[in-house]
């Protein structure tokens, strides 16, 4: 039997929802995907007109990812030259930011947003895998294979998988995410295959999705009406009784010569339209690519704390990571920030503020049982310290919305957890600053 969109499968790793009074944890539970960089983002003027088309829309989730379906459904075959796969590449970040920054401005919730925003990653992800220049070989050109767009915006690579568990749970409640339903729809008509590649029966199966997905739209948004107009009454008998002696054949005749000088303008139109597409398309080439953001610098910032082992500091383009003991952030078993890291975390704060992205606070712990009335396990105490340390950073005046608290327990480990000290090595809390 054809699984139906793995619903019963494992659910993957997310961030714990609220609890009701914990002014923490709803400081950073914004679920957002990248912070628009300003610099890379198009001029508010364009952003308008953006909201502008999209106003009115049965689906404005929809109407608003319609660049990015496009963009997946004419991924080039063929790139030759090593500029032109970073300028697509460039275009392809920018417009991802304008998605959540036309979706934050159209109030859609931040969690269809997300879901869409991820989903369409990882979708122009495979379909670049499929590419001679975006497959990962050694041949293969640009920055693609070493910084899918899925990791540099969600730090994630298995979208493959986690897309169907993501809209598993979309159909579970098909009145409330119709709207990501259906852009989920529209990705996979597009080709996109993720778990399913490369099974005996995977086209069988996401032939059988792609089914039950429309029939889910068709249901909800209602059938198309039998007729054409339901409100439109026959003509009384006897009113066209003198048109009953022309020929059948002249009328087919006359119909037909209708169809195809309407065939024919319609063939000119499209023909105009071609011709516009093909000029947007040749004028990519010819794009002056926005200026690169502004360089993360907390190494150099921290370096001191770095001598000292304080603190760890992994520096790329596009991402920065600040990783914190555990031991030294926090007393054991509690999720206080110690009052002799607020100065290193000052400093934190100050270069965040600098830069526009998202900041993802992840707590990890080791694997010996921890049982107590506040935190019953790690996973808890994980989020606690995660919330925690968010919560500091939001009132150094880093933006809430930036912010998101992540606990992920003692999955994550940085060695095994057979002595004291690889223990309080995977004891540790990370800020992750993306670009």
């Amino acid at each position: 039997m054809t699984a139906w969109l793995d619903k019963d499968d494992p659910a993957p790793q997310r961030t714990r929802p609220p609890k009701p009074g914990s002014s923490a944890r709803q400081a950073v539970t914004g679920q957002e995907t990248q912070e628009p960089a300003t610099k890379l983002l198009p001029s508010a003027k364009t952003i308008e007109v953006r909201i502008a088309e999209i106003n009115g829309a049965r689906n404005p989730l929809l109407k608003a990812a319609r660049p990015l379906l496009r963009a997946l459904a004419d991924i080039p075959p063929k790139l030759d030259k090593r500029g032109e796969v970073e300028r697509l590449r460039t275009l392809l970040e920018q417009e991802l930011r304008t998605f959540q920054a036309v979706c934050d401005r159209l109030n859609i919730d931040r969690k269809h947003t997300t879901a869409a925003h991820y989903a369409l990653c990882t979708a122009l992800d495979e379909a670049v895998s499929h590419t001679e220049w975006g497959g990962g070989s050694a041949a293969s050109l640009g920055a693609w294979p070493g910084s899918a767009l899925a990791s540099t915006f969600h730090q994630d690579r298995e979208g493959g998988t986690k897309v169907f568990l993501i809209l598993g749970r979309l159909v579970e409640s098909v009145a409330e995410n119709i709207g990501t339903i259906e852009v989920y729809y529209h990705i996979l008509s597009l080709g996109f295959q993720g778990r399913y590649r490369g099974m005996a029966d995977g086209d069988q199966q996401l032939h059988a999705i792609r089914g039950r997905l429309l029939d889910a739209i068709s249901k909800h948004n209602g059938p198309v009406p039998k007729e054409l107009s339901s409100h439109s009454q026959p003509a009384p008998p006897g009113r066209f009784h003198h048109l009953s002696g022309i020929p059948v054949w002249m009328t087919c005749t006359a119909g037909l010569l209708a169809v195809a000088g309407l065939a024919g303008y319609y063939k000119y139109q499209l023909m105009l339209q071609e011709r516009d597409v093909v000029q947007q398309i040749g004028a990519i080439g010819n794009l002056t690519p926005p200026p690169a953001p502004k360089a993360l610098r907390l190494a150099e910032l921290l370096k001191d704390e770095i001598a000292r082992g304080v603190v760890a500091v992994r520096d790329d383009n596009h991402r920065s990571t600040v990783v914190f003991r555990g031991d030294d952030m926090f007393g054991a078993g509690r999720a206080e920030v110690n009052a002799k890291l607020t100065p290193t975390l000052n400093k934190v704060a100050g270069e965040i503020n600098k830069l526009q992205g998202k900041v993802q606070v992840i707590g990890h712990s080791d694997n010996q049982p921890i049982k107590s009335a506040r935190y019953p396990s790690n996973q808890v105490l994980s989020e606690e310290r995660a919330a925690m340390v968010s919560e500091y950073l939001a009132s150094q005046g880093v933006a809430k919305r930036r912010l998101e608290a992540i606990g992920k327990g003692d999955t994550e480990p940085l060695t095994d957890n057979k002595t004291p000290a690889a223990r309080a090595a995977n004891r540790r809390v990370e800020v992750v600053v993306t670009q």
